[in-house]
Formats: structure tokens, sequence, C-alpha cells
């Protein structure tokens, strides 16, 4: 029988204190949850399918993006990692029809979805791996500026100008291998962070250095994403000033941050080291289409 139960979006009193004992690691799964965007959700409850109690891992699903949220016993997880992890019914079947994009969550989790997915041949075009970082506010930082540097809140009419920076983030850093940039696209979630999110900009001898902005909110957190410095403005502690204005202007709500750096990027979680940020996990990120 299977391990897993389809379940009405907030339909389940389960779901929420879950997602509350994991939100140090899954704040991007969390605020899709909450903002309505996750079309499915499938529960696993061991052997105990109709106890609240007992939710042992999700599986969220929604805008072609996937959300593997487990919490396996490590026996649980070794039994998985050695025989596999069972799918929910039609789930392949959905996931092929859906046209999914990616998946994300933390490394173990994504290597037993990913070991799942591959068994029914489903295989991710492109993994890339992270570093997941949390701050935990407790005073401002101080933001150690250039001569001349501007960091600011970004508007409607600061758009146009922004647009080169979030092309080439996503070139640089979002785009998997041999995907091919859409314009319109890029637009459209440029539009939506000035609009529904944060986002600051950096300006240095008059032109626009660098953008960081908030791109997920869970219950106690706020994730930090599109963090993008021109190529001839890094290594002057742009992002790291940007960082901690961003941090800063949420001082009177006292959230706490989260945000993901690739391992390999020593330079950046070099920054993020000196602003106080702690690394608790892998996470990863894996492109199907």
């Amino acid at each position: 029988m299977s391990i897993w139960k389809k379940l009405h979006h907030h339909a389940h009193t389960g779901i929420e204190p879950f997602l509350k004992e994991r939100e140090d690691f899954c704040v991007s799964a969390i605020s899709r949850f909450n903002g309505k965007i996750i079309e499915n959700v499938w529960a696993s409850y061991g052997q105990k399918a109709d106890n609240e109690s007992s939710v042992s891992a999700l599986l969220l699903y929604g805008k072609q993006l996937l959300f593997p949220v487990f919490n396996f016993t490590p026996e649980k997880t070794a039994e998985y990692n050695n025989f596999g992890l069972p799918l929910p019914p039609l789930f392949p079947f959905l996931v092929r029809n859906k046209n999914i994009h990616a998946a994300q969550g933390m490394a173990n989790d994504m290597g037993l979805l990913e070991n799942a997915l591959e068994g029914k041949g489903i295989t991710p075009v492109s993994k890339y791996d992270y570093e997941l970082l949390h701050f935990d506010y407790s005073e401002d930082l101080p933001v150690k500026t250039l001569p001349g540097l501007i960091i600011r809140r970004a508007e409607v009419s600061d758009t146009g100008r922004l647009f080169p920076l979030q092309a080439a983030y996503e070139k640089e850093e979002v785009l998997p291998k041999g995907a091919e940039f859409n314009p319109a696209s890029c637009r459209r979630v440029l539009e939506s962070l000035i609009e529904e999110n944060v986002i600051l900009t950096a300006e240095l001898e008059g032109r626009l250095a660098g953008k960081i902005n908030i791109n997920a909110e869970s219950y106690n957190r706020f994730q930090i994403g599109g963090v993008y410095v021109l190529p001839e403005y890094r290594s002057q502690g742009i992002a790291r000033a940007m960082t901690a204005a961003l941090i800063n202007s949420f001082a009177p709500q006292k959230k706490h941050f989260t945000l993901f750096v690739k391992i390999k990027n020593t330079p950046a979680r070099r920054a993020y080291d000196s602003l106080g940020f702690k690394a608790i996990g892998e996470y990863r990120i894996s492109y199907y289409t």
C-alpha cells in the first residue's frame, strides 16, 4: 500500500505544524504553499494514514516546481536509499504531463526524490549544489559603503535600468545548461519583484552596479535572492553592503534570513560569513526542462 495520501490544499491540519518544524530548510516551499501557488500536496504518514500528527514527509507541486520536504528517520532514509523511495500513485504521470521545470530542496531529500524519478525514466538535465545559510537577526548590521555608493529600494520607474542586471543574473545564476533566455519572462519576474517584494539597488558612478531582493517569505524567515553585481564592480564590498542594508530594512519585523549560495562561489561565501551567516546544510536545485 502507498505511503502517500493526496490532500486538498490547506485541508489537513498536520501540514502547517510539519512545515513550521522544518521551516529553516524549506522557506521557498512554505512561501509557495502559503501563497497558494502549490497545486498538489502529498503527505506521508507511515502506516497511520488517518493520524494527522504523524506527517513524516511532504511532496509539494505547483507552477512546474516540485519541493520534497522530508523528515524521515535515519533508518527509513537508509531503507529508501537501499530499496528506493515509493512515489505517490500516478505521480510520474503527473510530472511528465505537467512538464516539470525544476525540483529543489535539501540535498538528502533531493537525492531520494531524484533516484525515485530516475527509476521512472525522469532524469534531470542539470543539477546545482548550494550551501544553505542562515542569519538570525539580533541588531542592525554596519553597512560599509564605498564613497559615492547609493543603496535604495527600487521603484517601478527603475524597471528599465534594472532589466539588464536581472537578465545578467538569470543568465549567470538561474538558467540551466542549454536553456534559452526569455526576455519577456525575465521582465515579468522583475516587475513582480518590484511590486510585490523588496528589491534594493546599488548605484555607483551614475550606474546601477548591483541588485538584491527578497524572493520568498515563510513564517519567521525571509529568503534573500537575486544578488548580482556587475563584473567590473565586484570585489569591492557591494554585495556585502547590499545584504546588510536589506537585513536592516526589516529590523522592525525582527525576522530571520535564509539564502543559498553555490558551493564553489568562494567570494560570496566569504562575504556572507563576514556578516554572520552560518551554514546549516547542502541545498540542491535540479532542472528537468
